[in-house]
């Protein structure tokens, strides 16, 4: 939306804003492996996708997109920066874990931050942690998309394999922040990685998972809540066989077992599936 005169009746109007380059390549290959009684067809696709802001309107360098959420810090998760991605990440960053009191700088120990509480990265150097501190951690939309199919055929019999994959792509899951965040006490079911969190200056743990009763940072939108959406999956498999017939009005009928969604190989700890949107709406 692009503010104009209150004069108007208006304090806004929908206008583009920008302008942006979009570049892509698409492979496609497909091949007859194998042509005798017992036939092979093989299959496969790859789409590059690359996107840039080339410029915003009256000038600007950035543009944060309005939070359609949480008024938290970091609330706001997206923003339109020249020459970067539309999909950009715009939160703060982990630094770290502080691992003693004394580490702390005076503003945020004045605020309640304490040993075992994350350590942002300080962007403008003032002691402090605010919006001004938010930066560029990332990018939603992959690098490339692709899949391969496989179809067998013997006699009556066929067997189609489907396989998907996606690579370079990011999402924050805010599931992922509800299950998982500082705060919520050592008492309830809690991921794995949870084992490794700091309890103590003799037990930091691995340098990046914070105190679970630390509650201070436990409220922020930041890069601890992006996840990578790479992933291969087994997207489809489906065994048929072709009943033949001999009567006037039906030739031949098939059946057929299919299964989806069968196996996916990712490291996403934010949810269900990295198949998401960053609106939350599985995308399968």
């Amino acid at each position: 939306k692009k503010p104009v005169n209150a004069s108007t009746g208006y304090t806004t109007l929908q206008s583009n804003i920008g302008s942006l380059e979009n570049k892509g390549l698409e492979l496609a290959l497909n091949g007859k492996i194998l042509t005798g009684k017992f036939k092979w067809d093989l299959g496969g696709n790859i789409s590059f996708v690359k996107n840039k802001l080339l410029s915003l309107i009256e000038g600007s360098e950035m543009y944060v997109v309005p939070s359609s959420g949480s008024n938290l810090l970091g609330g706001s998760m997206h923003a339109l920066i020249n020459g970067e991605p539309i999909s950009t990440f715009y939160m703060l960053k982990m630094e770290g874990i502080y691992q003693r009191d004394d580490e702390v700088p005076a503003k945020l120990y004045a605020k309640g931050v304490r040993a075992g509480d994350v350590r942002y990265f300080d962007y403008n150097e003032d002691g402090d942690i605010t919006d001004a501190d938010r930066v560029n951690v990332g990018k939603a939309i992959p690098d490339f998309y692709g899949g391969i199919t496989s179809n067998f055929s013997y006699k009556g019999f066929d067997l189609s394999v489907l396989f998907t994959a996606q690579q370079g792509g990011m999402i924050c899951s805010l599931l992922g922040r509800a299950m998982d965040r500082p705060g919520m006490g050592a008492n309830g079911n809690v991921l794995s990685h949870w084992k490794n969190m700091w309890k103590s200056e003799a037990e930091p743990g691995d340098g990046k998972t914070p105190g679970i009763d630390n509650a201070n940072t436990g409220q922020f939108y930041d890069s601890r809540w992006l996840y990578s959406t790479d992933f291969i999956k087994l997207k489809n498999v489906t065994l048929g066989y072709r009943i033949p017939f001999k009567k006037k009005f039906i030739q031949n009928a098939r059946v057929y077992l299919t299964g989806e969604n069968l196996l996916m190989w990712d490291k996403y700890e934010g949810g269900y599936s990295p198949e998401v949107n960053n609106d939350g709406k599985n995308s399968d």
